[in-house]
């Protein structure tokens, strides 16, 4: 029996007009590009429209400025001399564009005393709703955002007794919701208007004009056309006032453009929505659950395709009057010594739900596709030195193929960019410089400072493909409509982006700077080859966001981090390589070879651990929460059939742990980040340390979506929400190549389980993975997408390991014991 695919809240949060953090208690729904965020308050309901594009634009710089380049030698001098005082020209740091709402509409009722509240998020089908009753009658509305039409429709029914709906709809000033007045949103020329039949409102906003900006002369507009139904319908000012109705149908859409001149947005908008209303009006009716079976039967597949069942008693239940609340599962959860399976179910079942809903045309952001206020966050962006990465860390493993192609989208799209950095930064050609930061428009590399030296953080391209080169390990190779058109995945996009980021590594090393046959970081003007026994120095270097012990610069040499990023792109382009056989591809792999093996090697401190910079001089600081020096356990694979490593890391993250007690130790960001790496070292003990510490904080909003700290509400963050995901499956299913081991880093309280669908990363869907550690039996259910052997494992202790051999398109059922 699996958990539900329903969660229900008995409370709700009023959005008030003043603006506060209430927005975050809504359900949300989306279909990758429009997203929905619903109060659920029975008389003054709150619906805040999203469209994942939006941004901000403001004054600050859109291109990088000639002196970076310029800096290089300079920044490189400073670290070889250990001089911590070079501050990059006295720089002041930047900041890219702000993720921003659409409109934000209001249904005001007149109230009545209510019981019988609650309100739900449908995890097959992305509806959202809410019910109530009082002295008229049970009311119901419903919302879900369509896969199929690409806009968020509502409906809103006369009551069980027949009372009819009377209502007013508006949109609430901009200047009334959170963080309104902070950003460069106070320049906005906006209007609100409504059609004089009233069939529509719309919100339309002229971006302010900067400079440099690509969105000068653009702007953005969120349009939600009324059905009515029976009843009376009429503009008053601003608004559209309802009376009586049998039943009232909003469909809205958001959209933005670039030149207002040649593209009339508010016309275009206003066509999409009212098609939509013709598509489903039969008889002069609209029929919503026409409209919700197309898009509900879409995103069902994407989300049935997985499901987990820890065997808990609280979410086990076939009776939907048996429900419980979130609010209460929340407490149970805090209240208890103990993680509550269903706790770990129903968030699992939250962030693939979230996950679809930003599947399809780009990455999730920072906070998903929601936000309910302006001036977010960290801007809602993309940041990439981490957080992405923990949000796409399922995205192949949990069959998601849909995130995986808006993802290489997402990626496409910042390729220009990136080749400029590398440039302007580096003075190099044909390779790939990745910013920390990305707003969802532009990705060059204009935010750093002296604290900050994001431009010498190297490691980004080869973190960022990885998850293009796991998509091709899980799904294989084919083709993919992106953005620029339909491209072979191996041939158009893994090999030339790949060969990019080894052009990268190419030509950031040089013989003037290297390590000696003693570890000591050395320059030598004119110096053109290595000696024996020599390494490469990987200088500048910037392990995110730390700095070494006793020193205020971050910049630093051979950042452990980037050894591991240079070598696991060096592997993943000679597989590639392998793979397509393009003319010449045996000396390429030949040299990719010989320059792996002069990357620097880790260096190791006196308790065995992994140290953060493999440079004498650059002592290791634990007081930050970033482990960013164990990519060679994850994302990598560096760990796997290596124990010295594994204890090196291991060891590492102890004290870390301990250095960083009382610091920033309340950031979810680290415990996920720590899980995973605890997934790929077999620890199923910490894993689940980090998972009950998750659990056990107030990291969970009502609406189950996470925030970032556990010190305070920030705002929406989905390094829980969707990191959680990777961490279960990492836990249960790790896989290469060569073939999957089950059940690698199990907790001990999980001993009786059933994840169904999961993809290994040798182009095999574990249809099922049931198990019993009690009587050492573990099921499995293979479907394979191409002939192959593979080895079949366990982590459990006494099962046996065996090789299989697989026939593409016929599943096997293997029992472990």
């Amino acid at each position: 029996m699996r958990a539900r695919n329903r969660i229900y809240s008995n409370s709700f949060s009023n959005i008030t007009e003043k603006g506060d953090l209430s927005w975050c208690d809504g359900m949300i729904s989306g279909n990758g590009v429009q997203g929905v965020i619903s109060s659920g308050a029975p008389y003054t309901e709150t619906l805040i429209y999203q469209n994942i594009h939006f941004i901000m634009p403001s004054d600050q710089p859109r291109h990088i400025p000639p002196e970076v380049t310029d800096q290089l030698d300079e920044a490189r001098q400073a670290v070889i001399s250990r001089d911590d005082t070079w501050n990059v020209h006295g720089r002041q740091r930047t900041f890219d564009y702000c993720f921003h709402p659409s409109h934000q509409l209001r249904l005001n009722i007149h109230p009545k005393e209510y019981t019988d509240y609650k309100r739900w998020t449908d995890y097959e089908t992305a509806e959202i709703g809410v019910c109530y009753s009082d002295s008229e009658g049970e009311w119901e509305r419903k919302t879900f955002a369509s896969r199929e039409d690409d806009v968020i429709i509502t409906s809103i029914q006369k009551s069980s007794s027949e009372s009819k709906v009377s209502l007013t709809i508006s949109i609430d000033e901009i200047k009334t919701m959170r963080g309104y007045g902070r950003g460069s949103e106070k320049n906005l020329d906006v209007m609100v208007e409504v059609m004089e039949d009233s069939s529509c409102i719309w919100q339309f906003a002229k971006y302010p004009y900067f400079k440099e900006s690509e969105l000068n002369g653009g702007g953005y507009c969120g349009v939600t056309y009324v059905i009515c139904e029976g009843g009376r319908k009429k503009k008053k000012d601003s608004q559209i006032c309802i009376t009586d109705a049998d039943a009232v149908y909003l469909i809205s859409k958001s959209d933005r453009t670039f030149d207002l001149s040649k593209d009339n947005l508010v016309q275009r908008l206003l066509e999409d929505v009212t098609n939509v209303a013709e598509k489903y009006r039969e008889n002069g009716l609209f029929h919503y659950e026409k409209a919700f079976k197309l898009s509900s039967r879409i995103h069902k597949e994407m989300f049935d395709r997985v499901s987990l069942s820890l065997g808990n008693e609280i979410n086990d239940c076939d009776d939907e009057k048996k429900h419980i609340f979130c609010e209460d599962l929340l407490e149970i959860q805090r209240n208890s010594n103990e993680l509550q399976n269903a706790m770990v179910e129903t968030a699992y079942q939250q962030g693939r739900y979230a996950m679809i809903c930003c599947a399809g045309d780009t990455m999730s952001r920072l906070c998903g596709m929601w936000t309910g206020e302006w001036n977010s966050p960290w801007n809602g962006i993309y940041t990439m030195d981490a957080n992405v990465n923990l949000q796409s860390s399922a995205m192949n493993t949990g069959n998601l193929l849909e995130f995986g192609i808006g993802y290489i989208n997402f990626v496409l799209r910042q390729i220009e960019d990136w080749k400029e950095n590398a440039r302007m930064v580096y003075r190099m050609e044909d390779a790939l410089l990745v910013p920390v930061n990305f707003d969802g428009n532009r990705a060059m590399m204009v935010e750093y400072d002296w604290l900050f030296p994001f431009q010498y953080w190297n490691a980004g391209a080869s973190w960022m493909l990885q998850p293009i080169y796991e998509w091709y390990q899980c799904f294989g190779n084919r083709e993919v409509d992106t953005c620029y058109g339909k491209k072979d995945l191996l041939s158009d996009i893994l090999l030339p982006l790949l060969t990019l980021q080894t052009n990268f590594w190419r030509q950031l090393v040089t013989p003037e700077y290297y390590m000696d046959v003693n570890g000591n970081a050395c320059y030598q003007k004119g110096k053109k080859s290595l000696l024996e026994g020599e390494k490469y120095l990987i200088i500048p270097s910037y392990s995110p966001e730390n700095n070494p012990k006793g020193r205020e610069s971050r910049l630093t040499a051979n950042a452990s981090m980037d050894i591991a990023a240079a070598k696991d792109g060096i592997r993943m382009t000679i597989n590639i390589e392998k793979a397509v056989k393009k003319s010449g591809w045996q000396k390429r792999v030949d040299d990719l070879q010989e320059l792996d093996k002069q990357i620097p090697d880790y260096m190791f401190d006196e308790s065995g651990a992994l140290r953060e910079w493999a440079a004498k001089g650059f002592e290791d600081n634990h007081e930050h929460r970033h482990i960013s020096h164990l990519y060679c356990a994850w994302p990598a694979f560096e760990t796997q059939d290596n124990p010295e490593l594994v204890r090196a890391c291991k060891q590492a993250i102890i004290n870390r742990n301990i250095g960083n007690k009382g610091h920033d130790d309340f950031s979810a960001h680290g415990w996920l980040h720590k899980a995973l790496v605890f997934a790929r070292l077999k620890d199923g003990d910490s894993l689940y340390e980090m998972i009950d510490t998750i659990m056990h904080s107030n990291i969970y909003y009502k609406s189950m979506m996470s925030d970032h700290n556990t010190t305070g509400n920030f705002a929406f963050c989905t390094d829980t929400s969707l990191g959680m995901l990777g961490v279960v499956n990492e836990a249960l299913l790790y896989s290469d190549e060569r073939g999957i081991e089950v059940l690698p880093s199990l907790p001990k309280a999980w001993s009786k389980g059933c994840v169904k669908g999961l993809m290994a990363r040798c182009h095999v869907e574990v249809e099922e993975l049931s198990w019993d550690v009690t009587e050492k039996q573990i099921n499995i259910v293979l479907n394979p997408f191409s002939s192959k052997t593979i080895c079949v494992r366990s982590g459990i202790a006494g099962v046996e390991e065996r090789q299989v051999a697989l026939k593409e398109g016929e599943k096997i059922r293997i029992q472990l014991s």
